[in-house]
C-alpha cells in the first residue's frame, strides 16, 4: 500500500510521542568515575561529522559524554538543555558520533530528548558507545551512516576506595545495567532479559550492531543517507591524552596499568585521599609527570 506524504507526516507526528521509559536520576558518589571502554576509545574516529551540521534545529554530540577534564569538551546535560531551549518546540536532530563516557549525563540527555515535545530524529554518524548509545535511543526515528555502529555493554567504571566502596560500586553498577537494558528492550520491543543478554555478552563487553543489525534488532529504524556524513580532514585522530598519561606513568613510575588509569581517575574527580601504588620515589614520579608535560605540549 502507498501512502503519501501528508499520510506519512502524521504518522511520524503520532510516533514522536513514542512511550519510551523515564529513567530516574542516579546519585554519583565521589568514589566512582564512568569512563568510556577503552575498546570504543581506540574505535572512535572524531573526523566523522554530520553535513548539516550549521543547521538551527541541529544538536551535535560528538567525542566524550559529559565535560572532558582535559580538552574541555563539553556533551553535557547542561548544553544539551540550553540547546533544545534555543530550539523551542520545533523538531529536532541529533547527530552522535562518540565513544561513550558519563553515564549519568548521558542518562540525563536521553531524559531530556525523551521529553521534548516534538519529534527527535537521532542521527548515529559514526560511533554511539556506552552512555551515547543510551542518548540515541531518545530518537522517535533513528538512522544510522553506512559504517557506523552502535555499542551496548555493562557499565564499567572506575572505583577508588575500600571494599565497602567496591561492593556499593556493584550494587550501582548492576542498576545502571538494569536501567539500560530496559531502555533498549524498550526501543526494540524486547524483553529486558534479550537486552541484557545483549551487553553480557564476551563478559561484560557486549554487542556491536552495524546499521543493518540494529535496524533488524528494532534499535535503528533505517539508513541514514550517504551525503549526510562527511569527514573534517582537519580532526586528526589522536591518541587521547589520558592513554598518554597512563603509559608514561606505567614506563617511568612503575605503576600497575590499574593503578595509572586510578591515578587519572582520581585527578579527574577530585578525589585526593585515594590510594595510589607507586615503587619509586616521588621524585621520580615527578620526572614521570614532567617529561610528559612536556610530551603533550609538543
Amino acid at each position: 500500500m502507498t501512502i503519501s506524504r501528508s499520510q506519512w507526516d502524521r504518522r511520524i507526528r503520532a510516533m514522536s510521542l513514542r512511550k519510551l521509559p523515564e529513567v530516574r536520576a542516579f546519585q554519583k558518589p565521589d568514589w566512582l568515575n564512568f569512563e568510556a571502554p577503552d575498546q570504543n576509545v581506540d574505535a572512535f574516529d572524531p573526523s566523522v561529522v554530520s553535513a548539516a551540521e550549521n543547521d538551527s534545529a541541529e544538536i551535535s554530540i560528538y567525542g566524550q559524554i559529559g565535560i572532558d577534564p582535559i580538552t574541555g569538551g563539553d556533551n553535557s546535560e547542561r548544553r544539551i538543555a540550553a540547546a533544545l531551549r534555543s530550539i523551542g518546540k520545533r523538531d529536532i536532530t541529533v547527530s552522535i558520533n562518540s565513544p561513550g563516557g558519563n553515564f549519568f549525563s548521558g542518562l540525563s540527555i536521553y531524559n531530556l530528548l525523551r521529553a521534548h515535545p516534538a519529534k527527535v530524529t537521532v542521527n548515529v554518524i559514526g560511533m554511539a558507545g556506552s552512555a551515547a548509545s543510551v542518548i540515541v535511543m531518545a530518537g522517535d526515528r533513528i538512522l544510522m551512516a553506512d559504517g557506523s555502529f552502535i555499542m551496548v555493554h555493562n557499565a564499567s567504571a572506575v572505583v577508588i576506595g575500600n571494599k565497602f566502596d567496591a561492593k556499593d560500586a556493584a550494587e550501582l553498577l548492576a542498576e545502571v545495567d538494569d536501567a539500560m537494558a530496559q531502555i533498549y528492550a524498550a526501543r526494540a520491543g524486547v524483553e529486558p532479559k534479550v537486552a541484557a543478554a545483549w551487553m553480557d555478552r564476551r563478559r561484560g563487553d557486549g554487542t556491536m550492531f552495524n546499521a543493518a543489525s540494529a535496524i533488524e534488532s528494532g534499535l535503528a529504524d533505517e539508513r541514514l543517507a550517504a551525503d549526510a556524513v562527511k569527514v573534517n580532514a582537519d580532526v586528526a585522530k589522536s591518541v587521547p591524552r589520558e592513554r598518554i598519561l597512563e603509559n608514561a606513568l606505567v614506563a617511568a613510575a612503575n605503576m600497575s596499568p590499574q593503578d595509572a588509569k586510578a591515578f587519572i581517575a582520581d585527578i579527574k574527580s577530585g578525589t585526593r585521599d585515594a590510594p595510589v601504588n607507586v615503587t619509586r620515589d616521588a621524585d621520580e614520579v615527578r620526572a614521570a609527570l614532567l617529561q610528559l608535560m612536556s610530551t603533550i605540549r609538543s
